[in-house]
């Protein structure tokens, strides 16, 4: 999508990206508003098995410079996301973690892994729950936007992952439990019970009241399909043949073309 695409899909008129960011922003907390932006950004383009956000971020909000912004590419999302697919009985009950989620590449990566491993029977947003911490400002309206157009389960911190400060914490919430349903968006309390949950040191804000999401619908569905990659924990390195010093590999011991192999002897012209 060009930025043109991203401006139309707006309720008002919008010509420059500093205009954008504030939209993108007003809109997390308006349930109504920011759902039909949904609409009309999955009628321009409804695939949503990577980053919506990300080329568009990239080319006019990255802070490459201060904070060296650059985004993980698609190729290398996928891949991530088929390594990291392993068993759902996690010890603290999250299907993936991302401690810099940037604008979502990678955990939407995972998620669409997850989901496509599903059938439309057997998937229900409920069964995955994931937790993306992101420090940059910036970024953080287009990652959450990116969970809840998906209608994720998700929990975003907004803050330092390494000192454990933070300024808020969202629980991007498929109240509905339908995966044709966006997701509300909740901000949660600084409480002691909250900070303790996910070991806050420090809030660095103060705290945002927003609870979007009421009755929690959960869907009966058939058992998950999804099954964890198959790791082979019984191989065993095979022993290489040692190489002394003297006897370093010469170019015929591993040439595989014919006229290498043959020890042709050259001789100066005239001799």
């Amino acid at each position: 999508m060009s930025y043109q695409d991203f401006y139309q899909c707006a309720d008002r008129p919008i010509t420059q990206h500093s205009e954008f960011e504030s939209y993108l922003k007003e809109l997390l907390f308006k349930k109504s508003e920011r759902e039909d932006f949904y609409r009309r950004l999955l009628a321009k383009n409804h695939d949503v098995s990577c980053d919506t956000f990300k080329d568009y971020f990239e080319q006019y909000a990255a802070e490459r410079k201060s904070n060296k912004q650059d985004y993980t590419p698609n190729a290398v999302a996928e891949l991530l996301s088929i390594l990291t697919n392993g068993e759902m009985s996690e010890p603290n009950g999250y299907t993936a973690y991302d401690p810099t989620a940037g604008t979502g590449s990678l955990i939407i990566k995972k998620w669409y892994s997850d989901m496509m491993q599903e059938t439309i029977f057997s998937y229900a947003p409920h069964r995955y729950f994931y937790l993306c911490e992101e420090l940059a400002d910036n970024a953080i309206p287009y990652l959450l936007h990116n969970l809840a157009l998906r209608g994720m389960n998700a929990i975003v911190i907004h803050g330092n992952t390494l000192e454990r400060e933070a300024k808020q914490i969202y629980f991007i919430q498929n109240s509905k439990d339908d995966c044709m349903c966006f997701s509300d968006i909740n901000v949660m309390p600084h409480s002691e019970d909250i900070a303790k949950e996910f070991n806050i040191q420090n809030w660095l804000e103060p705290e945002i009241k927003h609870i979007e999401s009421g009755l929690v619908i959960g869907k009966h569905t058939l058992p998950m399909q999804r099954q964890p990659l198959i790791i082979n924990t019984e191989y065993k390195e095979q022993p290489q043949k040692e190489i002394k010093p003297h006897e370093g590999a010469k170019l015929e011991d591993v040439a595989t073309i014919e006229r290498v192999k043959k020890k042709t002897k050259f001789t100066a012209r005239g001799q």
